[in-house]
């Protein structure tokens, strides 16, 4: 008897069905980390490559949880561009979570503020579209959090051991071997597949070009120039195409 109650104390699952949906979750998420294996290990070199210690690309990680927003601020602490400037760009780089929570909301709404924390921190593109998919299914509704959660944590958790192993391999790799054009095609990988649509094209190309133009500018703000133009004129495409 006082084994059985020690292990209900230590069953971190209310029920069976929350535990099915957990490791549905996780099972969910396996085919997405065939690449998030590569870019996560690439984001850890190109940290590294950036002039920051395996430590600090490991903070940088844990702390924003998001490829291209930990590329981009390992760039403007490189150039040692002020705090700001960094926050700023990390924060453009983040807006679409605000859709991404706006689209949640309805389906947590019931759910405890610490819950909704923890969902909000561990939020990816992965995680929100499988999140939005199982949300949206018919059947029972009940604990369809703990499936949020089994893919979110497993994306997680491979993305920073993916991420910590290139930052240890990129600071073995010599100095004399100029790893930055890691960083370069890290964000190449990170483009290509988001090219669907023509604002996406038009996003993109005036972000590169204002990025080329601008890239005088002090403290590397060429990138945020370049990313809110290129936000900008995506929006304003699909309104002339609206019209």
């Amino acid at each position: 008897m006082p084994a059985i109650v020690l292990h209900a104390h230590l069953d971190p699952f209310p029920s069976p069905h929350a535990r099915r949906e957990f490791l549905a979750g996780c099972r969910a998420t396996l085919p997405i980390l065939v690449g998030t294996i590569p870019f996560g290990f690439v984001a850890g070199v190109a940290c590294v490559a950036a002039g920051m210690t395996p430590l600090q690309s490991v903070a940088l990680s844990l702390s924003t949880f998001s490829g291209i927003a930990q590329l981009v601020t390992a760039q403007l602490l490189a150039a040692q561009s002020p705090l700001p400037v960094v926050l700023a760009a990390a924060l453009v780089l983040s807006l679409r979570h605000l859709m991404y929570s706006a689209a949640l909301s309805p389906h947590v709404a019931h759910l405890s503020p610490r819950w909704r924390l923890v969902m909000s921190y561990l939020m990816t593109d992965q995680g929100f579209a499988m999140g939005v998919k199982r949300f949206s299914e018919p059947g029972d509704r009940a604990y369809r959090e703990w499936h949020y959660l089994g893919a979110a944590l497993t994306l997680f958790v491979t993305w920073q051991s993916a991420v910590t192993a290139g930052a240890v391999a990129g600071a073995q790799v010599p100095a004399s071997w100029s790893l930055d054009f890691v960083v370069v095609l890290s964000f190449i990988s990170i483009l290509a597949p988001t090219l669907r649509t023509r604002a996406d094209l038009a996003a993109a190309l005036v972000a590169g070009a204002v990025a080329l133009i601008a890239a005088g500018l002090p403290w590397r703000l060429s990138l945020v120039v370049a990313s809110l133009c290129g936000i900008a004129a995506g929006v304003i495409y699909e309104r002339v195409k609206a019209r």
